[in-house]
């Protein structure tokens, strides 16, 4: 990819990602979950499943000590448990309530609904190869391509 390229592509991708994130403060707020870094653990936890409080900062390039004090708000409020694994009693994870696995289901499905509108202004056919694109750019970057 060019560099003229690069620098487009970042634009927009930084676009998407602001527009994400005021769409997250939006639902956080309505939601009662108080954050949109929160209701992003949220959905995280409930993709990945029960997570170390260490897996939990690596996943948000986040400090150990942020990820805790996320954790603590979160368990605070009731969305999430902090429960020892039978088979190793030292490892402590992050296990979503049933009232924060509803939070995040209902947070997912809101962020779906407001991308779906995408289509309404651009027809799928052109939406298709972007997504394909930024699936195989994903890809690209998890696999140490930067």
């Amino acid at each position: 990819m060019k560099n003229s390229e690069a620098k487009k592509l970042n634009a927009a991708l930084a676009g998407l990602q602001r527009e994400l994130n005021r769409h997250d403060r939006l639902s956080a707020a309505s939601l009662g979950v108080g954050s949109a870094e929160d209701l992003q653990v949220l959905r995280l936890l409930l993709s990945e499943g029960p997570m170390r409080v260490g897996e939990l900062a690596a996943q948000r390039s986040s400090s150990v000590a942020t990820a805790s004090a996320r954790l603590d708000r979160l368990e605070k409020r009731g969305f999430i448990i902090r429960e020892r694994r039978p088979n190793d009693r030292r490892a402590v994870v992050a296990t979503l309530t049933d009232t924060g696995e509803k939070t995040a289901k209902l947070s997912r499905s809101h962020r779906t609904s407001a991308l779906r509108h995408l289509d309404d202004d651009m027809p799928i056919d052109q939406l298709q190869p972007i997504i394909e694109a930024l699936a195989e750019g994903v890809n690209s970057l998890r696999g140490g391509h930067q």
